[in-house]
């Protein structure tokens, strides 16, 4: 019975294609957009997480200190907590890196014998996302180690990751309730709809004696499979989307790489429109005859 009654909402579907293109199309639209607000935050958190969600810090040690004792400075550098990427220079690699950025045209041998530079160091963080703090904190550890002289590093860069992450986080909420509501309206709309159009049929069947869910279910299924195919609808129109600005993007000057969302939120995106329109559907068909 119950599958008899799934295969009876699927082709009450197929009786109206016009109906049917006309709810798909909106509830694909309403999809789309929100799809486009993930794919914009995808793309920001990928990106920060990329660049600024890096926190780097320079160390520079003063000079004439025992290269023995910042070795194990070094180490000990290594193993701390969200530590990504580090990059030791000599007092020699620096100035030649100094030399290399100022051009060939720059004369710096007479600094071999003498060199003024100090030993440095530059590590790269990935902090945690709830961690404003961490940035000053790491400041102290890294400036209270004996024989370092000075410790620099970018804040903006902490306080752009975690900007991005509350907005993102603030905003999901809202987005959900906006889908859930423009959903339920289009779908109810359509089965209210095909109530009114099949008033005279549904009434024939309450007077054989039909059940009120054995004539509304297949309502309710039918509106979940809207939902279902109109988030499949905008899942493809959002691919071909993100795969064509992927390509115009990817480009100098801007090399900014537009990463499609994961598999598992285009899931969840699909199932949770599906349930909306579902229990929209179920709403719509049993509210009570006028």
């Amino acid at each position: 019975m119950i599958v008899r009654l799934f295969l009876s909402g699927a082709r009450d579907l197929l009786r109206h294609p016009g109906r049917l293109a006309a709810t798909v199309a909106g509830v694909a639209a309403v999809v789309y957009l929100c799809g486009l607000f993930v794919l914009a935050g995808t793309a920001l958190d990928a990106a920060f997480a990329r660049e600024q969600g890096r926190v780097r810090f320079q160390v520079y040690w003063k000079p004439g200190a025992d290269p023995a004792l910042i070795a194990r400075q070094m180490d000990w550098m290594r193993a701390l907590p969200g530590l990504v990427a580090t990059q030791a220079f000599t007092p020699s690699q620096a100035l030649a890196l100094l030399g290399h950025s100022l051009g060939p045209q720059a004369d710096l041998s007479a600094f071999a014998a003498h060199n003024p530079l100090p030993q440095t160091m530059l590590l790269t963080f990935r902090p945690p996302v709830a961690g404003e703090g961490f940035a000053r904190d790491m400041y102290k550890r890294l400036s209270g180690v004996e024989g370092v002289a000075e410790v620099r590093y970018d804040p903006h860069a902490m306080d752009a990751a975690v900007a991005v992450g509350l907005v993102t986080r603030r905003a999901v909420l809202p987005l959900a309730g906006l889908l859930t509501l423009l959903v339920g309206l289009v779908v109810g709309g359509m089965v209210r709809l095909s109530m009114l159009h099949r008033r005279e049929e549904l009434e024939i069947l309450r007077l054989v004696g039909a059940s009120e869910w054995y004539i509304r279910l297949p309502l309710a299924v039918g509106a979940t499979l809207t939902g279902l195919c109109g988030a499949g609808v905008a899942l493809m129109a959002l691919r071909l989307t993100q795969a064509t600005l992927a390509y115009a993007l990817d480009v100098p000057p801007i090399f900014f790489r537009l990463p499609f969302m994961p598999a598992w939120l285009a899931v969840a995106l699909a199932l949770a429109t599906a349930f909306v329109a579902g229990l929209a559907g179920l709403a719509a068909a049993l509210e009570p005859r006028s």
